[in-house]
């Protein structure tokens, strides 16, 4: 009985621990179990929510650098295709009216559409705290030159859109003290070659900094064509219509793109204080190195042109530095004997000049306008291309094609050739 009390007493430390060990196991496993789900759990609810994290954190990043100072020069430049913008003049002719814009940056859309996102965040997040405090900013600025009033679109009986008006500003991409802006005004009618032409010009303004594109139709309406096409290019532009006058479509001899040419100077007072203008017709082809020259003209600027009359040039004659005359191949009587293309003008000079226009008159556009700007001494005039000793921009109007037959919907409807008219005249 005593040995087997001693077996019995022997083995009751080794049994208590045994059971003192199993509890303890028990909860650890527990515990891990516990962890393990706790964190599938969240893995869970991190893979249900990832989309709404992720615009989160990029709303965080976008609040943290919309600041004024972090954005681009070029934030306030573009209005969109389908925004229903107009732009408005208050003397303008009632025929004329408000008239539609269109702008589009040297840098890809979607930076565009970004910094119009961005630029619009920010202006809704300033007004809303205006509401409750005021506060003092101070944001780096820029040169702005052009100022469009715009209004919602509302229809009237003559295509004109009237409404309530609002000034909305329009910069450059580029500081325009360092980078004086170019406007370049281009008429244009509806022909079979209006479209690859003004496709060849767009495409060379296309590779310019800080050019805004004037384009006018002579025409009672803008046309869709066009705009689709100028929209395509994405170069800065204006889109305006001005049809030539009854009374000048029964000459012989028509005054072509005076109208055109004189609403955009109509335009560029309203809407312009500095840089350069330049007369860019869509018949003509241009050197790159011509509008870097055109930036600082300070009054009056003069240049040769290519291919033009029988003696294939029109230039001023210069010697030692001074025009001595003009050489072109009808001088007319003219006291300015220069291409439409041969000369540009400072918008500050313009300004300063508040009656010039051109007439209309055939022949003697060019003559007219440069007379309407004087005062102005041929020692004042700035000579181009090398002291007029380059030739930078060309005449190459493409030939002349007959109207495009009416398409025969019976044997080719349904067919691509219905959609390719539409590019036809």
């Amino acid at each position: 009985m005593q040995t087997h009390y001693r077996a019995v007493k022997q083995k009751e430390p080794h049994c208590r621990r045994l059971t003192d060990i199993l509890p303890f196991a028990s909860m650890l496993r527990s515990y891990k179990l516990y962890l393990m789900l706790l964190v599938s759990s969240i893995f869970f609810i991190v893979c249900q929510n990832q989309g709404s994290i992720t615009s989160l954190v990029s709303n965080a990043a976008a609040a943290s650098s919309g600041s004024v100072d972090d954005l681009p020069d070029v934030v306030a430049a573009p209005l969109q295709a389908n925004d229903g913008l107009e732009l408005l003049y208050g003397d303008s002719e009632p025929a004329l009216g408000a008239e539609k814009i269109r702008s589009r940056s040297l840098n890809s859309k979607d930076m565009l559409q970004k910094l119009n996102d961005r630029s619009s965040s920010t202006s809704s997040a300033t007004s809303t705290s205006a509401t409750t405090t005021t506060t003092t900013t101070t944001a780096r600025t820029t040169s702005t030159t052009t100022t469009a009033k715009v209004v919602p679109t509302a229809p009237s009986t003559n295509g004109i859109l009237a409404g309530s008006s609002s000034d909305v500003p329009y910069r450059f991409p580029v500081d325009t003290k360092q980078l004086p802006p170019l406007y370049i005004i281009t008429p244009t009618y509806r022909r079979p070659e209006q479209i690859p032409e003004l496709t060849r010009l767009g495409y060379t303004l296309k590779h310019v900094q800080n050019v805004l594109w004037i384009v006018v139709e002579d025409s009672e309406n803008r046309t869709a064509s066009v705009t689709r096409l100028l929209e395509e290019i994405g170069v800065p532009f204006v889109q305006l219509a001005a049809p030539m006058p009854a009374q000048y479509r029964k000459q012989k001899v028509k005054p072509r793109g005076v109208s055109n040419r004189n609403r955009a100077l109509q335009w560029i007072r309203a809407n312009a204080t500095e840089g350069t203008l330049y007369f860019a017709d869509d018949d003509n082809t241009y050197n790159l190195k011509l509008f870097e020259q055109l930036r600082h003209v300070r009054k009056v600027a003069m240049f040769p042109v290519g291919l033009i009359s029988k003696y294939q040039v029109s230039s001023p004659v210069v010697k030692n530095g001074t025009i001595t005359g003009f050489y072109d191949g009808w001088l007319g009587g003219r006291k300015y004997p220069l291409d439409m293309a041969g000369f540009a003008v400072s918008v500050k000079f313009l300004h300063k000049r508040p009656k010039a226009q051109m007439p209309f008159k055939p022949g003697y556009e060019e003559d007219g306008f440069l007379r309407s700007l004087e005062p102005l001494e041929l020692k004042e005039v700035e000579l181009l291309a090398s002291n007029c000793t380059e030739i930078l921009t060309w005449h190459t109007q493409a030939r002349k094609n007959p109207p495009a037959p009416a398409l025969d919907r019976k044997k080719y409807g349904g067919t691509n050739l219905v959609q390719l008219t539409s590019w036809l005249v």
